[in-house]
């Protein structure tokens, strides 16, 4: 049996969330579809007024690469200060990856004693009264 870390629960709950996002975003988006074509019939051609405006998928589509750009930006800001930071960062992911050896042997070496416990148990005998 693998043993769940914090990163593999973490990792776990994100799949499972962007799982049940799919399912529930495929239906909501063939309900639209279906009374856009319904409805479209009664939405005006573009206004003359609007000709100069950007278009919805452009709006959309510049709103997603400026998306795109912030969560990079963060990304990289993130990383730099991981960087600035590493003096504290090693000594900390030291101390976490030494408590974790730790408990790996220790939990080793009490299935190792559960073993031995088990194959060397005490024999029960009768005594005469």
């Amino acid at each position: 049996m693998t043993t769940m870390t914090p990163m593999t629960r973490i990792t776990k709950l994100q799949d499972e969330y962007f799982s049940m996002i799919k399912k529930i975003e495929e239906p909501v988006v063939r309900y639209a579809g279906d009374i856009a074509q319904r409805v479209a019939r009664f939405v005006p051609e573009r206004p003359t007024f609007m000709m100069s405006m950007p278009r919805m998928t452009e709006v959309v589509d510049n709103q997603l690469k400026f998306r795109r750009r912030m969560v990079d930006e963060q990304a990289m800001f993130v990383h730099q200060m991981i960087k600035a930071m590493k003096p504290v960062v090693v000594r900390l992911d030291a101390e976490h990856e030494r408590k974790a050896d730790h408990a790996d042997k220790a939990t080793a070496t009490e299935a190792r004693a559960t073993r031995t416990a088990k194959k060397a148990a005490p024999r029960h005998t009768v005594h005469a009264a």
